[in-house]
């Protein structure tokens, strides 16, 4: 009984003490490092996390649709559509094909205009299936601020 009562107040001890380092650790980290999450920049200029589309080239020619993400941090990872206009017999008139792809936002940059607030200025899309003709396995484009 003395046994089970001694680890008791051993494994009382020890949360107590790993909730008060927590606790100081917590304390001590800078305001700056709990700031606000880093954005996707819309066509419109608006700030997005965890999008769930994105309109590549503010076009409509290209589209990341269906868009699910696993981590948002500095860098953000997640999956999705990518459709394509096929453009025939006009872009106007033209079908979207849709092609499945692994996705990254990544290089995080103070956004300009924003104070304390940082936007994604690089996408990457990897295809995990078919992909368009005469595309690369992964593409990278860079993300303007608006």
């Amino acid at each position: 009984m003395r046994l089970t009562r001694t680890r008791v107040f051993l494994a009382a001890g020890l949360l107590t003490a790993t909730a008060t380092t927590a606790a100081t650790v917590l304390a001590t980290v800078p305001a700056a490092a709990v700031s606000s999450p880093v954005v996707l920049v819309n066509c419109a200029g608006q700030g997005q996390v965890r999008a769930g589309s994105y309109d590549i080239g503010c076009t409509a020619n290209e589209l990341l649709v269906k868009m699910r993400w696993t981590s948002w941090r500095s860098v953000a990872y997640g999956g999705g559509v990518l459709k394509v206009d096929s453009c025939i017999p006009t872009c106007a008139a033209g079908k979207y094909i849709r092609y499945p792809v692994l996705t990254v936002l990544w290089r995080a940059r103070p956004w300009p205009q924003h104070a304390g607030h940082a936007y994604f200025t690089r996408l990457t899309w990897i295809f995990t299936g078919t992909r368009p003709k005469h595309a690369l396995a992964a593409q990278t484009i860079g993300l303007p601020a608006r």
